[in-house]
């Protein structure tokens, strides 16, 4: 090179370094691979329910902060589940109160453990710098959880582990939310929050999510759903704003009679729940005349559906127009979750024993929930449909207390082993006692605005006739 050649290179570098060096500084820092927050802990042989730190394989990614693991190290009475809510973060809900940017923060988690579990490797710890026994969220069933993975390396090393908590701040998806009781990782967790929020990323962006359904099908909890039902049933005039609407939400399969899916869902105090025990809330979904998939129907199935909502006159408001195809993968299908076999605690079905005097007075509190009274009713009278597809019938208690209805959609068997005999009116029914269980729904009169309460049994289990 001659030496003018030379003396232009050097100038121009000269004269660029402000700018070379402007620029360095305003990368982009990637505080998961780079950064000091490192897994200190060898995992290999460890039982995470004694250890707090253990490997494990992927069995559901519900949402952005928060997944179910297989232990591979395990005790026999250990349980065979990890449940985890993703210490030191907070996602936007996808599953609960649905938000902007909370389904691309649960498919950003599931596309990160999927891959690792597929080729790398996923470990589990508590916010620990010491084997201990791991902590409960603050719902008693969650365990708060660090999940370091590695997307390429089987039992890779714990020093090549990387932490998705953190994963989830720096790529926008998640705010920062109690690490401090890990304060070695708290500056790096809210420096990868300045970091995202000074470069837009996704929930930080200012923009729409494409993710988020603003117009076609509506993203929504059915506690929403139970809300605005809430204030249709206390004021006729009333109009709800989701009816007419496309809505996808989520729930557990409380039941299925008479082309009807009952769904029931669990929301916290935090997500909005009236009681400090939380509540749950549900809705009745018409899937159409022709038969579906028995997946889509066992009780206890986590689903996501579509549907259109509507008020009905004879089942109050409801969902329709669901698809319920076992073979589509289109957007708007119905999708198991998880399976009635393996919901065993955090969305399982919950049923609700209480006398009918209580019932009664409980309202709307378990709306579209599967109840047991606790006393025995007599049927006191009722009326049969016009099509005689269904029965209404007037109950009372040993006490005389007027309770919900008992709407019966099918013939019903009073013997099990009896095939012959069904009834299919009132009058069959009249004067008999039975433990009932079903559906808690509402009626609205065709004839006028009055709203009276029902128990709808899905089956003839759910009736049981007494003897006297």
């Amino acid at each position: 090179m001659s030496q003018s050649k030379l003396f232009a290179s050097l100038l121009s570098l000269t004269l660029f370094a402000p700018a070379l060096l402007l620029t360095s500084c305003n990368s982009e820092v990637d505080y998961v691979h780079d950064s000091n927050v490192k897994l200190t802990l060898d995992y290999k042989d460890k039982n995470f329910f004694e250890d707090g730190i253990g490997q494990v394989d992927l069995k559901y990614a519900i949402d952005g902060d928060t997944a179910h693991f297989e232990p591979l190290v395990r005790n026999q009475d250990d349980p065979t589940v990890i449940k985890s809510r993703f210490y030191g973060i907070d996602t936007p809900e996808s599953t609960g109160q649905i938000q902007p940017y909370g389904k691309g923060a649960a498919k950003f988690t599931a596309e990160k453990l999927q891959e690792a579990d597929e080729h790398g490797t996923i470990v589990v710890s508590a916010p620990i710098t010491s084997y201990s026994k791991p902590s409960f969220d603050s719902t008693g069933t969650r365990y708060l959880s660090l999940i370091w993975i590695n997307t390429e390396v089987e039992n890779a090393p714990f020093d090549q582990l990387y932490l998705l908590n953190l994963w989830l701040v720096q790529e926008g998806w998640s705010n920062v939310k109690g690490v401090n009781e890990m304060p070695d990782y708290a500056d790096t967790f809210y420096e990868a929050e300045a970091q995202a929020q000074g470069l837009k990323k996704n929930m930080f962006s200012g923009e729409e999510d494409p993710e988020y359904n603003y117009g076609g099908y509506q993203d929504v909890s059915l506690l929403q759903i139970k809300r605005e039902i809430e204030k249709s049933l206390e004021d006729p005039d009333y109009v709800n704003p989701y009816s007419g609407a496309k809505l996808r939400f989520k729930g557990t399969v409380a039941g299925f009679a008479d082309h009807i899916l009952y769904i029931q869902d669990y929301y916290s105090k935090e997500q909005g729940a009236n009681y400090d025990e939380g509540e749950w809330a549900g809705i009745n979904f018409f899937t159409g005349m022709s038969p579906i998939d028995s997946k889509f129907t066992k009780p206890g199935t986590y689903l996501e559906v579509c549907g259109t909502a509507t008020d009905s006159e004879l089942f109050g408001f409801q969902m329709t127009s669901g698809k319920f195809l076992s073979f589509s993968d289109d957007e708007d299908n119905a999708k198991v979750l998880i399976p009635a076999s393996e919901n065993t605690e955090e969305y399982a079905l919950k049923t609700f024993a209480m006398s009918g005097k209580e019932l009664s007075e409980s309202k709307t509190r378990y709306l579209y929930s599967p109840v047991t009274l606790t006393d025995t009713v007599t049927v006191t009278g009722g009326y049969d449909s016009d099509d005689g597809d269904s029965v209404t019938l007037y109950v009372e208690d040993a006490l005389g207390n007027r309770l919900p209805s008992i709407y019966v959609t099918f013939m019903y068997r009073p013997d099990a082993d009896d095939y012959l005999t069904i009834w299919n009116s009132v009058e069959d029914f009249k004067g008999k006692t039975f433990k009932v269980s079903g559906i808690y729904g509402y009626h609205k009169s065709q004839s006028s605005s009055s709203v009276s309460y029902q128990i709808i049994p899905r089956n003839d289990a759910d009736l049981v006739l007494q003897e006297v």
